[in-house]
């Protein structure tokens, strides 16, 4: 049975191929990728590159040639691109011959949510359960690795900022989320037109998320509520595209109404234990350093 990560040089999909090949032979893996010749270690492994490209329908045909199961890796564009380009892969596989996919969606998926991009995984998550493929649907919490984007500035400035004020988040790391996805690539059958909700194991403040950078660093350091529209002028100082910023700012405003401190154990039931906390995340991650 011949499995397909999408965006496998990508962060999401490096750690998911990973994962899937300490599970099954590599012979029965299958990367696609935007740009193949960034995917050389990938094909010294071993593992078949395929070229695949969510804006071309014909392409992607030709990527899911022969699959039996398709990770579909969520796309980095603005909503009206993304929405698109997910349809477009969507189709393919169904045109292809796929029987099954596996979607990177997002933990509460809604068009009203104050986090835009939450309105692209509501739509794919509707487009796949229209479409009759088997599915599995990976409701993926926010990756707790994003948190280190932070450290920097609160190391020079001993303030960790952000606009989240007392709302509670359950952060996961992304390799957890990574392995998920290959445990049910492995095997697909336990996992038919199922829908995962994948948290961490607490929903975590910021004030609390300062502490462990404190504690980790050996600095001063605490949490700084900061407006959104300063927040928001911090991003595009960094250059980020407005969807982007318009999105992260967003996730904070959902999260202060309450969206994303639900605590739910299928990520630990399908780990077969639970998920790296963030505490312990943030702490190894910052000893490397």
């Amino acid at each position: 049975m011949k499995k397909l990560i999408t965006g496998a040089t990508g962060n999401f999909g490096t750690l998911a191929l990973t994962h899937l090949s300490s599970r099954i032979p590599a012979s029965d893996i299958v990367a696609s990728a935007r740009t193949p010749d960034k995917a050389t270690e990938i094909a010294a492994k071993g593992i078949e590159v395929r070229k695949g490209d969510f804006d071309d329908q014909a392409l992607m045909e030709q990527a899911f040639a022969g699959i039996d199961i398709a990770l579909i890796v969520s796309a980095e564009a603005d909503n009206e691109t993304r929405i698109r380009q997910h349809r477009t892969a969507i189709t393919a596989a169904k045109n292809a011959g796929v029987k099954h996919v596996v979607y990177t969606s997002v933990i509460d998926p809604r068009s009203d949510s104050a986090f835009s991009y939450s309105a692209i995984h509501a739509d794919t998550e509707n487009v796949i359960k229209q479409s009759g493929l088997t599915y599995t649907i990976l409701r993926n919490s926010f990756y707790a690795d994003l948190l280190l984007g932070g450290v920097p500035h609160a190391l020079e400035t001993s303030q960790y900022a952000a606009p989240a004020g007392t709302a509670g988040i359950t952060y996961i790391p992304r390799t957890d989320l990574a392995e998920i996805a290959a445990i049910i690539l492995a095997n697909p059958a336990a996992h038919a037109n199922k829908i995962y909700n994948l948290t961490g194991t607490k929903a975590i403040t910021h004030d609390e998320i300062a502490a462990i950078i404190a504690s980790a660093t050996g600095k001063d350091i605490t949490f700084a509520d900061l407006p959104n529209d300063v927040y928001e002028g911090i991003l595009r100082s960094f250059g980020l595209p407005e969807h982007a910023v318009i999105a992260i700012s967003g996730l904070y405003l959902a999260a202060k109404n309450g969206d994303y401190d639900d605590v739910f154990d299928d990520a630990a039931t399908i780990l077969g234990r639970a998920p790296q906390s963030v505490e312990d995340f943030l702490k190894q991650a910052l000893n490397k350093g």
